[in-house]
């Protein structure tokens, strides 16, 4: 923990990426966003985490360092797909080992927390990231999400700040498309991984890579700030809400002074009846 605190003072960009034992609902492509959101939220509250990718970067793309924590929480009875647990055991995951070697989901949350308590301006950047974003949320409240989407991106602005989606920004830039998954997106833009698929280091290692090689030659990235694919509202950090007061104030123009409060009359030094002077009535006739 002291080595990812003291890379935060240099390196602000958190790229993340979570491995969980998957869905417990089938979601419809046509679905809500409740119905998505109520979806999610079934499946994250009922699971537990099992692997975090963490990669502390720079907006230039400097790496400052790449963490895979693996959790020992998740056990052989609790809630799962199994589709998922066989995909993940297929790509290289050992279970048994991360149960027996890793560590607890409460002390290092309980402990990452006070180390961002210290650190302003995070940037968090995720690739389809509304489970990684809920799954980090629920793990640094102990608590069960949110009951909407709307009070989850006002708990996801209070707790985490700023987040970006790279899924969301492939979607908004020209020649790339949302529907691209991050191998597929990172090959676009002529990037090659480092270490293997679905290991969430190596993951996250990459998705930091993307959005800088993003940042540098797409316009007007701020744009797709708290854009989360999937979720109907935006996360509003102060960040974006001091971006959005001067937006207005520049195509309103600043607010009118506040009216002056008047001093009593009759009293010494204030004019005789506000300062104008009655001239006596001339009659014409």
């Amino acid at each position: 923990m002291s080595l990812i605190e003291d890379c935060l003072r240099n390196y602000r960009f958190i790229a993340i990426d979570t491995e969980f034992p998957g869905c417990l609902r089938q979601t419809s492509p046509h679905a809500t966003d409740d119905e998505r959101y109520n979806d999610m939220s079934f499946s994250v509250d009922r699971t537990k985490l099992i692997q975090l990718g963490l990669t502390l970067f720079d907006i230039n793309g400097r790496i400052g360092g790449t963490w895979e924590i693996n959790f020992s929480d998740f056990g052989v009875d609790d809630a799962r797909n199994e589709k998922s647990i066989e995909f993940l055991r297929r790509n290289g995951l050992d279970l048994r080992k991360i149960r027996e070697e890793g560590i607890g989901i409460e002390g290092f949350f309980s402990e990452m927390f006070w180390i961002l308590k210290k650190t302003r301006n995070i940037t968090w950047v995720t690739f389809h990231g509304y489970y990684d974003i809920a799954y980090l949320l629920k793990c640094f409240t102990g608590e069960a999400l949110p009951f909407t989407s709307e009070r989850f991106s006002k708990a996801v602005a209070r707790i985490l700040g700023s987040v970006y989606d790279l899924k969301v920004m492939a979607g908004r830039y020209q020649g790339l498309s949302c529907r691209l998954g991050l191998e597929s997106l990172a090959h676009e833009l002529g990037l090659n991984r480092v270490g293997t698929a679905h290991h969430a280091g190596s993951d996250s290692e990459l998705t930091a890579r993307v959005f800088a090689k993003m940042a540098k030659i797409c316009n007007n990235v701020q744009d797709s700030e708290g854009l989360v694919y999937g979720l109907g509202y935006r996360v509003i950090s102060d960040r974006l809400k001091q971006k959005q007061h001067m937006i207005h104030v520049m195509m309103t123009g600043p607010p009118p002074p506040p009216f002056p409060l008047l001093r009593p009359m009759f009293v010494p030094g204030f004019p005789r009846f506000g300062g104008f002077v009655l001239m006596p009535r001339v009659s014409m006739s």
